[in-house]
C-alpha cells in the first residue's frame, strides 16, 4: 500500500528542511540588511558631522580671506580633529593645501564638497545664516519701494544660491548705499543687454524686485553674476575639498541600492534553492532505506522468509536494517526448525505406531501367534511412545517457561553415585569430593545426568570408560567414545538431532535427551557445554550459578528488589 503524498515521511522531512532553510535565510538576510543599514547610517552621520565641521571652518576662512595662502595651520588642525587627511585644491584639482603633504592632482569629480562662500551648501554649513530661496517663481509684492506710482505691480525674484554672511564685505554695512547702488547699476546693465527692464530695487538678501513676471530667470542670472563679480574681491577663490587618502573607485558588493537589493534577493533565493535541494537529498537518504525495509517486511509477511535489506549504513537506520535481517534470519531458522520438528515428531510417532498396528493386524489375521513375544514387542513400542511423549512434554514445559524447580542443597557425590548404580555399568565410574554441594532441583538434575550418561554409554565401546566428576558449581560427564565431528557440535543440543543419522531408534534414542538437558540447565540459570575430539571422546560440562549470598552473586533480597 502506497502512502499518500501528504502523509509521506519524505514530504514532511523535505518541508521541515525547507521551512528551516527559509526561516534561516530570511533571518540572516534581515539581520544582514538591518546591520548594514545601521552601520551605513552611523557612518553617514559620523561622516556628515566631520564634513560639516571641516566645510564650515574652510568656508569661514574663505569668506574672510582673499586667498588660501595662510590656511595651512587651519587645514592641519581640521585633519587632526576629524582624524583624516584634509586636502584643498583649485577647481582643476591642483593641490593648494594638504595635511599629509600630498601634491598629486585630484579628480574634481571625487571632491567631497565645493568651497565657495558665495555659493554655500546649506546642509553642510552649520554656523552661517545664509540666504535661501524663498520661492521658485516671482511672487507679487506690495508697491512700497516705488513711491508715487499709482497702480504699480511688483514681483520678487528669489535668490538661487546661499551666501555666507561673512563674505558680504561692505554690503553687510546697513548704511552703505553706494555699494548697493553700484551693484544695482551692474544688474541693470546686464538686463539692458538682454532687453529687459531694470530692477526696481535689490533687497538685502540679494533678491530683486521687478515690475514684470517675465524674464525672471534672466534677472536671477544677472543678479547672481553681478553679485559674484562685486563680492569675489573680498573672498578666497573657489576651491574643492577632499577628505581621506587618495580616492579610489569604491568596489562593494553590498549597499542599499536597488541593484544590491536584487542581488540580495537572488542570493537568498539561490541559498534557499540549494538548502531545499539538500533537504530533498537528506529526506531521500532517510526515507529510501525505510521504504526498502517496508517492502522487505511486506514480503516477509507474505511468506518470503528469505527477504533481506541492505545494511551498509552505520547509523540508526543501518542498525534497524541489521536488526530486521537478524530477525528475518532467526525467523527463517525457527521456521526451518519447526518444519524439521514436525517432520521428526511425525516420523518418531509414525514408526512405533506402525509397528504396533502391524503386530496387531498380523495377530488378527492369524499370521502371527498372539504369544508372549508379540506382547513384548507391542509393550516395547508403547514404552517408546510413552518416553517420546514425556520428553516432548518436558520440552513444551520449558518452552512455555513452566518448568518448575524446587532447588535445595544437593550433595553431588551422593547424586552421582545413585546415577551410576542405576546403570550398573562396569564402564561407569564416579570421581567427586564429598564436600561438593550444588543448589539445584535433585529430580531435574538426576534427569539431566541420566540422559547424559545414557548417551555416553551408548557411544562408548566396551573397552572405553565414562567418568562422572564434579567440582564446585560444575558437573562433568566424560567418555572415551567415538567423538563428535566439529561441524556437528553446535547442533547436538537441537531437538531430534542425531550425529549418526543411520542409527535406529533402538540405538539412537528419541533425539531429545540433550535438548532436555539444555532446558533443565537454563531453568537453573546455568549452562550446558560440550567439547569433543573425533575418535577420542566427548566431555559435557554442566555449569551452575553461584549460590545466593556468595561473592559475585546478589542476595535474594537484592534479586527480589
Amino acid at each position: 500500500m502506497r502512502v499518500p503524498w501528504h502523509r509521506s515521511l519524505f514530504v514532511r522531512l523535505f518541508l521541515l528542511g525547507a521551512v528551516i532553510a527559509l526561516v534561516a535565510v530570511v533571518a540572516a538576510t534581515w539581520a544582514t540588511v538591518r546591520s548594514t543599514t545601521v552601520a551605513v547610517q552611523q557612518e553617514q552621520r559620523q561622516s556628515l558631522h566631520a564634513d560639516a565641521t571641516t566645510y564650515d571652518a574652510l568656508v569661514g576662512y574663505a569668506a574672510t580671506h582673499r586667498s588660501w595662502a595662510s590656511a595651512s595651520a587651519l587645514v592641519d588642525r581640521l585633519a587632526a580633529a576629524v582624524d583624516s587627511s584634509v586636502t584643498v585644491t583649485d577647481a582643476t584639482g591642483r593641490v593648494l593645501l594638504s595635511s599629509d603633504g600630498s601634491t598629486s592632482p585630484r579628480s574634481p569629480a571625487a571632491a567631497r564638497a565645493d568651497i565657495d562662500p558665495l555659493d554655500v551648501d546649506l546642509v553642510l554649513l552649520s554656523s552661517a545664516s545664509a540666504a535661501a530661496p524663498a520661492a521658485t517663481e516671482p511672487v507679487p509684492a506690495p508697491c512700497e519701494t516705488v513711491a508715487g506710482v499709482p497702480g504699480c505691480r511688483e514681483f520678487v525674484v528669489p535668490v538661487r544660491a546661499g551666501i555666507d554672511p561673512r563674505a558680504l564685505g561692505p554690503y553687510a554695512e546697513p548704511y552703505d548705499r553706494g555699494a548697493w547702488f553700484r551693484l544695482q547699476q551692474r544688474v541693470d546693465r546686464c538686463l539692458a543687454r538682454a532687453g529687459l527692464d531694470p530692477v526696481l530695487a535689490l533687497r538685502r538678501d540679494f533678491s530683486a524686485i521687478v515690475s514684470s513676471p517675465d524674464g525672471h530667470d534672466r534677472v536671477a542670472r544677472c543678479v547672481e553674476r553681478s553679485r559674484r563679480a562685486v563680492l569675489s574681491e573680498y573672498v578666497a577663490p573657489p576651491a574643492l575639498l577632499f577628505m581621506g587618502s587618495e580616492p579610489t573607485q569604491p568596489s562593494v558588493f553590498w549597499d542599499l541600492s536597488g541593484d544590491s537589493q536584487r542581488r540580495i534577493a537572488l542570493l537568498a533565493g539561490a541559498v534557499l534553492l540549494l538548502t531545499s535541494a539538500l533537504s530533498a537529498l537528506f529526506a531521500a537518504y532517510v526515507v529510501r532505506p525505510l521504504r526498502t525495509l517496508a517492502v522487505a517486511a511486506g514480503r516477509a509477511g507474505s511468506g518470503d522468509l528469505a527477504a533481506r535489506v541492505p545494511a551498509r549504513r552505520s547509523d540508526e537506520v543501518g542498525e534497524l536494517a541489521r536488526a530486521f535481517n537478524d530477525m528475518a534470519a532467526r525467523r527463517e531458522q525457527l521456521e526451518s526448525a519447526r518444519r524439521q520438528l514436525v517432520s521428526d515428531v511425525s516420523h518418531e510417532l509414525r514408526t512405533p505406531l506402525a509397528n504396533v498396528r502391524g503386530w496387531v493386524e498380523a495377530a488378527q489375521d492369524g499370521i502371527a501367534p498372539l504369544d508372549a513375544h508379540l506382547l513384548s514387542s507391542v509393550h516395547e513400542e508403547a514404552l517408546h511412545l510413552e518416553r517420546l511423549v514425556d520428553d516432548l512434554h518436558e520440552l513444551s514445559l520449558g518452552d512455555a517457561g513452566e518448568l518448575r524447580l524446587a532447588p535445595v542443597p544437593v550433595v553431588v557425590r551422593d547424586l552421582l553415585t545413585q546415577v551410576a548404580e542405576s546403570f550398573a555399568s562396569p564402564l561407569l565410574t564416579v570421581s567427586c569430593a564429598p564436600s561438593v554441594v550444588i543448589e539445584a532441583d535433585p529430580v531435574r538434575l538426576r534427569q539431566a545426568l541420566v540422559n547424559l550418561v545414557a548417551n555416553a554409554l551408548r557411544h562408548t565401546p566396551p573397552t572405553g570408560s565414562v567418568v562422572l566428576s564434579a567440582m564446585p558449581r560444575t558437573i562433568t560427564v566424560t567418555d572415551t567414545g567415538e567423538g563428535i565431528p566439529g561441524e556437528e557440535l553446535p547442533l547436538v543440543f537441537d531437538r531430534f538431532h542425531r550425529v549418526d543419522r543411520s542409527r535406529t531408534r533402538a540405538t539412537g534414542g528419541t533425539g531429545l535427551g540433550l535438548a532436555i538437558v539444555r532446558q533443565i540447565m537454563e531453568a537453573h540459570g546455568g549452562a550446558a557445554a560440550i567439547a569433543s575430539v573425533l575418535g577420542e571422546g566427548t566431555t559435557v560440562t554442566l555449569t551452575f550459578p553461584a549460590p545466593v549470598g556468595a561473592p559475585g552473586r546478589p542476595s535474594s533480597d537484592a534479586e527480589r528488589g
